[in-house]
This record gives structure tokens, sequence and C-alpha cells, in this order.
């Protein structure tokens, strides 16, 4: 069998609490105006420290089953897609709080595009048939990870989770293509240190990230067998508003076709950047029936993935 695949239900958790540029610009002595120009973030969200990974997933979960319109028996697999586990058995927990009774699970680690990586694993076991739903979380705790004084993490990266059901779609709806690659020689630049803390090397970050961003994308074009010019609106990973308007700009792709709040307002949560963007975007309908989306990560590794599809069931 080879079926269509594609989003079914898509829910996020994003935390309540609001830390502010205010905050850091205290915390760092600089200017809020110099934070929102070095990386377009106003605010960021962060979860409550006794807050497990597992509470965070199982809130977006439920809400895109309920999206979905299907029973959580009826979730056959749970990949969950994270850097930051405070357990390696994150998508059993998840599997038995929303009582999905008979349900394989597998937890996966792939940097800031793991959301792109699990997204892709699930889509593979629909596809081949042998499974009818699979449930997608991204989840990070960001916050738990960073030094409070390092300004190159702190400034940027926060909290949040959402989830995806991924399922059969009619033929012409769903994937059109998907692509993942790696460089490990860059691993160096971003990574968790001895303290198991995250280390960045900023510049070398950026530079990857703003070269690598826009020939994804392009690539992405070419696996799918379509142009640019078909491309509805585009979702990349929210690390840093700059990387994104760069990338863009190369590519004479329009900013009002291209999700941006999320890093804005919610800050670097890592791996949920992209679902949490998609959902906003599906939410406020900017993504509608039909529409070719492309979704764009990239980040630790050095990584970077993207996919393609059509959206609607």
């Amino acid at each position: 069998m080879d079926y269509s695949v594609g989003i079914l239900g898509i829910g996020s958790n994003v935390p309540e609490q609001v830390v502010t540029n205010e905050e850091m610009a205290k915390r760092f002595d600089v200017s809020e105006r110099a934070i929102v120009r070095k990386t377009g973030i106003i605010e960021r969200r962060y979860e409550s420290p006794d807050t497990s990974l597992t509470d965070m997933c199982v809130v977006a979960a439920l809400r895109a089953i309920e999206d979905a319109g299907v029973r959580a028996s009826e979730i056959e697999m749970v990949i969950i897609g994270t850097n930051t586990h405070d357990t390696f058995i994150t998508s059993a927990l998840v599997q038995d709080r929303i009582g999905a009774t008979k349900c394989a699970g597998l937890d996966l680690i792939a940097g800031c595009s793991s959301f792109i990586t699990a997204f892709a694993t699930g889509a593979q076991f629909v596809q081949t048939g042998l499974y009818k739903n699979v449930l997608v979380v991204a989840v990070d705790k960001c916050s738990s990870l960073i030094n409070p004084m390092d300004k190159q993490t702190a400034l940027l990266f926060a909290d949040g989770a959402s989830a995806v059901v991924v399922g059969r779609v009619s033929k012409d709806r769903g994937i059109l293509g998907i692509d993942m690659q790696m460089d490990g020689s860059g691993g160096k630049h971003l990574h968790l240190d001895e303290n198991h803390q995250i280390f960045m090397n900023g510049d070398a970050v950026y530079e990857f990230a703003t070269e690598r961003l826009p020939k994804a994308i392009n690539t992405i074009l070419e696996v799918s067998n379509i142009d640019l010019s078909d491309v509805d609106y585009i979702v990349p990973h929210q690390a840093n508003l700059k990387i994104i308007e760069k990338g863009m700009k190369e590519l004479d792709f329009p900013m009002k076709k291209v999700h941006t709040y999320t890093i804005q307002y919610y800050g670097n949560s890592s791996a949920p950047t992209i679902p949490i963007g998609l959902d906003h975007e599906v939410k406020a309908g900017n993504i509608k029936d039909g529409d070719v989306v492309v979704l764009v990560g990239y980040g630790a590794g050095l990584g970077w993935g993207s996919i393609a599809l059509r959206w609607g069931k």
C-alpha cells in the first residue's frame, strides 16, 4: 500500500509565563531596542519549573486529537521530537496519559529540526499502511537548559509544545516532498556543554542558518517538483527574525506569506516552533484547504530539513 499522508489535526501548548525584553535589558545592561534589532524577539515564554515534558505534550496532544476529530484510542503510534528529555520514555508516558490503549512509541532527538524529523518518520508509517493515525509531538523546555546569564542563549530560547495527528488524506492533499540532511562538522557550534546547558556560537550559527535556509527551500521545491511561485505559505523554524528576513530576501519571497509571529512573541522554543507557527496560521485563516505550504527547520547538529505539503484532508 502507498497512501497519501497529511495532517489531520493540530494543537499547541504555549506557556503562560511571559519573559519580557524589559527584564532581559536590565539583566544584560542593554536596551530593549537593541534586543529587538538583533533578534526580532519582543517577548518569550517559559514553562513552570515543576511542569514536565509529558505535561506539556499531553495538552498539545489532546488539542490536536480533538482538532483531527479522532478518538485517542485510534492513535496507533506516538512520536516525540525533543532535545530536552527529562525522561527517555516520554512517548510511553504520553500514550498512557491520553488513553491510546493500543499504541507504539518513539522518542527522537534531532536538534531544532526535530519536528521535521518526527513528522517525516511518522509519515512513513502511515504511507506504508502499517499505522493509520500517528501522533507527532514536538516539545522543548529550553529554559531548563540555559545559563540565565549567557546573553547568547538567554535572549533567544523559550519553551513550548505542539502536536499534529498524521494520517491518510485524499490523493490531491498531503506531503509533496521531504528532504533532511546534516553536517556534523558544525556540531561544535550549537550543543549541550559539560554542564548540560546550551552552548551556542552565535556568529557561526547565524552564518550557517542564513546560508542554509534558502538552500533548504530550493531543495524541497526541486524534490517536490514545484516552483516557488506555487508556494502559498512558508513556516520556517523560529530561531531569529533576522535569519528569516535575510533568507526570504535572497529568495525574493514576500514576508507577508512567511510566519514570524512565534519568534516575536513566543521566542525560540527549538523543536516546536514550526508546528506552533503552522497552528497559528491555520487558526488565523492564512493557510487554507489546498494551499501549498513549506515547513523548514535548521539548527543543532548542524542539521536541516524541509517538507512541502498541500494543506487539507
